[in-house]
């Protein structure tokens, strides 16, 4: 299918992408509007974070955590970067997560370091997608802990990214 939002996306907009391809739409391609200069059309796609779109903000929550809602996602790892999107989004809400304001500085910054949206998309999706793993690799550190024991670092982190990487969807 295909999704539409708005230009210069940041921290909810690339999430969202991120969480919409990967768990919502797996061949979900991404368009951009200059909204509210340019209308909203049916033909975009399937608007998400633009006001007053089903799939945007609404009572207090951001974005991404109406996707996460209204498609049932129940992935613990979605729900803690949910916590994050939301803190990092939402005005005056940055003290509930510890990793908002610096998710939030480099999607700010992010958006100028591109050539285009769908590059910083793209570079994006890859940010939202490390902090998913590394939500993954702390439980499965504690999980395995005595399979690693006694492997060295970087045995450590080879059999971690190999679990990982033979997980995906």
């Amino acid at each position: 299918m295909r999704w539409v939002t708005r230009s210069f996306p940041g921290v909810d907009r690339t999430a969202s992408a991120w969480l919409i391809r990967r768990f919502v739409d797996p061949d979900a391609e991404f368009n951009f509007i200059d909204w509210p200069e340019e209308e909203l059309r049916p033909e975009h796609g399937i608007p998400f974070d633009i006001k007053g779109v089903e799939h945007g903000h609404r009572d207090g929550k951001c974005t991404f955590e109406v996707i996460v809602e209204k498609y049932s996602i129940e992935d613990p790892y979605v729900r803690r970067i949910a916590d994050i999107v939301h803190a990092a989004d939402i005005r005056d809400e940055e003290g509930k997560a510890p990793e908002a304001s610096g998710l939030k500085a480099i999607f700010n910054g992010l958006r100028f370091v591109t050539g285009s949206d769908e590059e910083t998309l793209r570079v994006g999706m890859l940010v939202w997608e490390a902090l998913y793993s590394h939500f993954r690799v702390e439980d499965l550190k504690k999980e395995l802990s005595q399979e690693l024991e006694g492997l060295s670092k970087t045995e450590k982190l080879g059999h971690l990214k190999r679990i990982l990487m033979g997980s995906r969807d």
